[in-house]
């Protein structure tokens, strides 16, 4: 009997909804967008920070770090990465792991040639100890021995499953090819499964990192910690373990100044998701909060509806009232109804959170980890239901309990004259629709906030002239320019091919673009200025840079001269300085011969150049010395001579100069790709 009646009840409901066609489609839509918000968020929500990370055991993988001082970390990161020695200290010494391994954050750069076209894969580097922290292996193949993975050993690489099925067509014959990789001919030993990513997204292919127990690099730090705690050893005692370890970092070779100058004696051990995720567990929850304020408005809104829906459908439930019905039934057809406004909502949600969803992975910004990995899943159905269900319940009761009222009743019954109704009605409406009113205030302020930061931003002057610029990467083999002088003639060359291209106006290089990559930053001793006894000499970020890179770029010279050609054939180097630095340590006076010891070689200030947003426009510019890359040529620090950003200031539509561009440099070099064109 109750089946039956609720049958019909739902029939009925149906037949109502088409007879308001209008009505049904604006709460379908209004409902299907703010349910498609929710479960888009939701979905993003639950694949970063809720989702285990595709391992096994992965509440057992750990990020390993010494901490150091405030003002040596990099752009303020206290974690620090291990040299050589550093990273042998703690794998032959802790107590607390039953696998140490490390691996080089992010994913490096490489020509691959020899196998068509020249073109820039991305290579992840890990040592075969982070592959087993892993615990993943490859669907085809293997990892590499100890003795790949040795010094000098032979040189092997394992590709992705992606560049496998799109490069190779997914031949499994590809096993034991040979692929030059950055002019290395390296044995393809393996395909790792689909989805694996790590140490970075964009990885294609990896390499051991082929790591020396004998090393004496102990001031070099680029090796991120990745280990697997040993059965029963909680994350606490192995804080306590590594804390032992870098307080023995004396032993290996760190003197009392650069220990106490650069670590503060403590030490990180925390789950890897944590480092992954990073800081994006507070804007995702904040956003995840944010779309919860928009259903919320929308069911106030439709409940608004419902309710004057209800008011002129009164007459027609007097007369059903009158014929026998009761108010429980009139009050159950208008939850249905909801139920079924509901269901549709939720369907069109499911909908629009998938293309949202689809669309986020297919362009999103790298920077959101695990990215990849986001969908619609089962808990995000599970969830769509949740909220939909709910949904339902908020904007429906109200119009059920206004239906089956029995003072609303009577009001039917007396043709709508009861004047208590109409205004407990106007009531009822006012509240809602201060509810809508309280709840959009709040939102409208947010976005207020959220619009005046990125106004804000937007006029923030980065420092150099983005309109009419033309940048890419290029990275030269090291096995075809094996000495800093050969490399050197090579840039001038390539450069000087680039501004004879019709339209290039100017052309220079870099070792790092502003707001696209990053840099090093070296101690400097300035010589006005010697650091006090025991004290650790300040450290700026170093450019290397060539002749035309500020021109090409914008960077206005604010004081002395730009760079040239032969400022690698003075004897003591010529170094140019940002304003923050100048303003610094020379507020009142010219910046212009200056002495200062980068990394101990001499300079001499000959220019100071505007302040440029490295990092990023919500953060202040750096102070930064900007070293001639030609230099390198003479000097034993080959920093900056290797990969390299290319800079075009042109008179035409920047993009239109590239078939050209691609021809000079095939020219010059028929394995160099032009990557990272934009």
């Amino acid at each position: 009997m109750l089946a039956s009646s609720l049958a019909h009840d739902t029939h009925a409901a149906f037949r109502s909804l088409l007879k308001a066609p209008s009505l049904t489609f604006v709460v379908a839509l209004t409902l299907g967008v703010a349910i498609g918000a929710n479960t888009a968020i939701f979905s993003v929500v639950s694949s970063v920070l809720l989702d285990p990370l595709p391992y096994p055991n992965e509440d057992r993988i750990v990020r390993v770090a010494a901490t150091v001082h405030e003002s040596a970390g990099a752009r303020g990161d206290r974690e620090n990465t291990f040299s050589d020695r550093g990273y042998w200290h703690f794998r032959s010494n802790n107590r607390s792991f039953e696998k140490f391994g490390g691996y080089l954050g992010g994913a490096q750069p490489m020509p691959l040639t020899g196998d068509g076209p020249p073109r820039q894969v991305n290579v992840g580097a890990m040592t075969l100890e982070a592959f087993e922290v892993l615990g993943v292996y490859p669907e085809l193949g293997r990892l590499p021995t100890p003795e790949e993975d040795a010094p000098n050993g032979p040189a092997v690489v394992l590709l992705s499953h992606e560049l496998w099925t799109s490069q190779y067509g997914a031949d499994p014959a590809v096993l034991g090819r040979t692929l030059h990789l950055n002019g290395t001919p390296r044995e393809v030993i393996g395909v790792m499964p689909a989805g694996y990513d790590f140490p970075a997204p964009q990885a294609e292919l990896w390499r051991p990192m082929q790591l020396d127990p004998a090393s004496p690099n102990f001031g070099g730090h680029y090796i991120m910690g990745i280990a697997r705690l040993a059965p029963g050893v909680t994350i606490e005692a192995a804080i306590a373990d590594a804390r032992g370890l870098v307080a023995r970092f004396g032993e290996i070779g760190y003197g009392p100044a650069w220990f106490e100058g650069v670590y503060d004696g403590g030490a990180v051990v925390r789950p890897l998701r944590d480092f992954i995720v990073g800081n994006a567990r507070e804007p995702l929850l904040i956003v995840l909060g944010t779309v919860g304020f928009v259903l919320l408005i929308a069911c106030s809104n439709i409940a608004n509806l419902l309710l004057v829906r209800a008011e002129s459908r009164r007459q027609e439930n007097a007369v059903r009232m009158a014929l026998g019905a009761s108010r429980g039934r009139l009050a159950r057809q208008m939850l249905i109804e909801s139920a079924l406004l509901a269901l549709l909502g939720g369907a069109a949600g499911v909908l629009l959170a998938y293309v949202g969803t689809s669309a986020l992975v297919a362009i999103g910004p790298p920077s959101i980890p695990r990215l990849d990995e986001i969908g619609i899943d089962g808990a995000s159905l599970a969830f769509t239901a949740v909220v939909a269900v709910l949904a339902g319940v908020l904007f429906g009761a109200l119009p059920a309990l206004a239906s089956g009222s029995r003072k609303a009743m009577a009001a039917l019954r007396d043709g709508g004259r009861n004047a208590t109704l109409s205004r407990a009605r106007h009531r009822t409406r006012n509240a809602l629709v201060m509810t809508q009113v309280a709840l959009a205030f709040a939102l409208v302020i947010g976005s207020g906030l959220m619009v005046r930061s990125f106004d804000a931003l937007r006029s923030v002057d980065p420092g150099f002239q983005a309109d009419g610029l033309l940048t890419f990467d290029v990275r030269p083999l090291p096995t075809k320019y094996e000495t800093p002088e050969v490399l050197a003639r090579f840039y001038v060359s390539l450069l000087e091919r680039l501004e004879a291209v019709p339209g290039a106006m100017r052309a220079g290089a870099v070792n790092a673009l502003p707001l696209a990559a990053g840099t090093s930053n070296l101690t400097t001793v300035i010589e006005e200025f010697p650091p006090a006894e025991g004290a650790f000499p300040p450290s700026f970020y170093i450019y290397r840079a060539t002749p035309g890179y500020f021109e090409a770029m914008g960077i206005p010279v604010a004081e002395g001269r730009s760079l040239v050609v032969d400022d690698h054939e003075r004897r003591l180097g010529s170094v140019i300085i940002n304003s923050s630095l100048k303003e610094t340590y020379w507020p009142e006076t010219s910046a212009l011969g200056k002495r200062m010891f980068v990394a101990g070689i001499p300079a001499q200030v000959v220019g100071v150049v505007g302040d440029v947003h490295a990092m990023g426009l919500d953060q202040q510019a750096p102070q930064v010395l900007y070293l001639p890359m030609l230099d390198a040529a003479g000097s034993p620090n080959r920093m900056g001579l290797g990969a390299m950003s290319i800079a075009v200031r042109a008179s035409v539509e920047p993009l239109s100069l590239v078939p050209a561009i691609r021809s000079a440099i095939a020219e010059l070099d028929g394995d160099l790709p032009m990557a990272n064109v934009r």
